[in-house]
């Protein structure tokens, strides 16, 4: 679809609230301005946003915003709001792209959507999940609905909200053409080789990695030649999971090397999330899951209306990658879904075939590029 370029006038207000909001706006942010150079871009949100050619008003992300207390938090993002309500009184954006974090973009969607400011959601508000009956709210609060699952477009369709599905960055994306170098990392050998992916937020971390180590240990002692490497994606994170590790552990942790540690490893044990998708994008077998405590497990049990949560699955329609999320008890069951794959090779290639079977609808797409065409024909509308 040909995008043309708007007046000059014409503004977008971009607003993102976690770091991985940063790096979905990011990608979109440069696109638009590589199409559409004339179009002003401002934004609430982080550092990437800014170098992709956004003006920054106010670090949203910035890492002093996490591990707040919740009434600090509350006080945080209200102050926000009326920072942000304030320049849009003044500045009449065109159309305003909140980013992920329903909870903190609703109440601007909602203030400015009557304002005659359009509204697209980049990253569909999974209502699906855990609040179907919110549906009539987003309808009122947005023009169009950006969906980077395949399946979500129907959903929100049959709620009569507008919907397009764009891609996934973290599928329709190219890898890392010094992966698969062995000479670019020292990853250990190992007849069977498990890769620990614990999430990138230091609560994922703090939660997880132990029961990691848990079912390292438990496979250990009945698999010989199992070699392991535990992900972090950048220092600091790298130093949390040090932070966690037993004093003893001789698990390396590869710092900001995704696609060099998912091209060494035979499969993966990883958290739920995005992380996911980028074992999806190298086709490896993994198991999935998140530690939880009784409460939060309970809450999911009771809230989340699905019956599978990793997204492979969701994509899939099935399960086709074993899940555990949430969970709330010891390590013997997640190792025994992980030492089954790595005991069975055509269990690993009956689940290859399956994610490659899942992945179909992201064949062609072009996430950034749909993106920021989906944001122009609502403005050209």
């Amino acid at each position: 679809m040909s995008l043309v370029n708007p007046p000059m006038t014409t503004s977008l207000l971009f607003t993102a609230f976690e770091p991985s909001g940063d790096t979905l706006a990011s990608r979109v942010i440069e696109r638009l301005r590589s199409v559409c150079p004339e179009l002003e871009i401002h934004a609430w949100g982080g550092p990437q946003m800014a170098q992709a050619g956004a003006r920054l008003h106010a670090n949203t992300v910035d890492k002093a915003a996490m591990g707040l207390g919740a009434l600090a938090h509350v006080q945080r993002i209200r102050k926000l709001h009326r920072d942000i309500l304030q320049w849009a009184q003044s500045h009449e954006p065109a159309c305003l792209v909140p980013v992920d974090s329903p909870a903190a973009n609703f109440p601007l969607c909602k203030a400015l959507k009557p304002r005659g400011v359009k509204v697209v959601h980049l990253a569909a508000p999974q209502l699906w999940a855990w609040a179907p009956w919110r549906s009539r709210k987003l309808r009122r609060c947005t023009d169009q609905v950006l969906c980077l699952l395949p399946f979500e477009p129907d959903w929100f369709s049959s709620r009569n909200i507008p919907a397009r599905f764009v891609g996934h960055p973290a599928i329709n994306r190219e890898l890392d053409e010094s992966a698969s170098d062995p000479s670019k990392h020292n990853f250990p050998d190992g007849a069977r080789r498990l890769l620990l992916m614990p999430g990138s937020r230091e609560q994922e971390i703090i939660r997880n990695v132990p029961l990691m180590m848990q079912v390292k240990e438990m496979l250990e002692a009945r698999i010989s030649g199992l070699s392991t490497v535990m992900t972090a994606v950048d220092e600091e994170k790298a130093s949390i999971v040090r932070g966690v590790l037993p004093a003893s552990s001789d698990v390396m942790v590869a710092v900001g090397q995704r696609d060099a540690a998912l091209d060494w490893c035979h499969m993966a044990l990883a958290v739920s999330g995005t992380v996911t998708l980028d074992i999806m994008r190298h086709v490896r077998p993994m198991v999935g899951m998140f530690r939880t405590g009784p409460v939060g497990w309970l809450g999911g049990k009771i809230i989340l209306t699905t019956s599978d949560r990793l997204l492979p699955n969701l994509i899939a329609g099935r399960r086709i990658v074993p899940e555990f999320v949430p969970h709330w008890g010891g390590a013997a069951p997640i190792a025994s879904a992980v030492g089954q794959l790595l005991d069975s090779e055509d269990a690993c290639q009956q689940q290859r075939d399956a994610i490659q079977a899942a992945m179909e609808p992201y064949k062609g797409q072009d996430f950034a590029g749909n993106a920021a065409a989906a944001i122009m024909d609502v403005l050209k509308a």
